[in-house]
């Protein structure tokens, strides 16, 4: 009982010397009362997020082996750079914006499923990064020798730098698939969802 008393008599001695400070010193209230504002503002908020990509083949990236019933086949150069624009990044920088699907498989309906992932960079260098599972329809380009294909999946924001260090959120795509580039096949997308930051 003893050690509860000097804990709560030490508390509230602290807790008026801390006032007589403030009250003598406006200016270490002031530097406290800005301390506490940046605190505030460090609690991450959840805003929409929109964007408009296209990619263009990262030829350096390896071609991706992917699996169909009983046959496996190659898709060449599974690697891409992102072009356009994003909620929150504005331009991107399309050198630094980069992804790489890591895993494919082309069911018997010819719905082609993939896991991509990568990184958004801003103009100023801020990025978020992302991982992604995509279901690509190929009924077009296999039953009727097109050269699209349309595009879903679900991007889920798995961090980032600056201010978006610690991001979160998740936006739907879609879109389509041009199976007729040269080096690869290329996308053009939308989306819309959430971020956190």
């Amino acid at each position: 009982m003893k050690k509860i008393t000097i804990i709560a008599l030490s508390t509230l001695i602290m807790a008026a010397c801390q006032k007589e400070i403030n009250e003598k010193h406006p200016d270490i209230r002031l530097k406290n009362d800005l301390v506490a504002k940046k605190e505030k503002e460090k609690e991450r908020v959840t805003r929409p997020m929109k964007i408009n990509f296209y990619s263009s083949v990262n030829e350096a990236s390896p071609n991706l082996t992917c699996t169909l019933p009983g046959v496996p086949f190659a898709i060449a150069n599974s690697g891409y750079f992102l072009h356009g624009n994003a909620t929150h990044l504005g331009k991107i920088d399309a050198e630094k914006s980069i992804g790489q699907d890591g895993f494919c498989n082309l069911n018997a309906a010819f719905i082609l499923t993939t896991k991509t992932s990568g990184r958004i960079v801003a103009a100023n260098g801020d990025a978020i990064t992302y991982s992604g599972d995509d279901s690509i329809d190929l009924n077009n380009v296999i039953r009727n020798a097109g050269s699209t294909a349309t595009i879903t999946g679900l991007w889920k924001i798995t961090g980032g730098t600056g201010k978006f260090k610690g991001a979160s959120g998740s936006f739907s795509i879609n879109g389509f698939v041009d199976v007729t580039t040269t080096g690869g096949p290329t996308f053009t997308i939308t989306g819309e969802g959430t971020i956190t930051y």
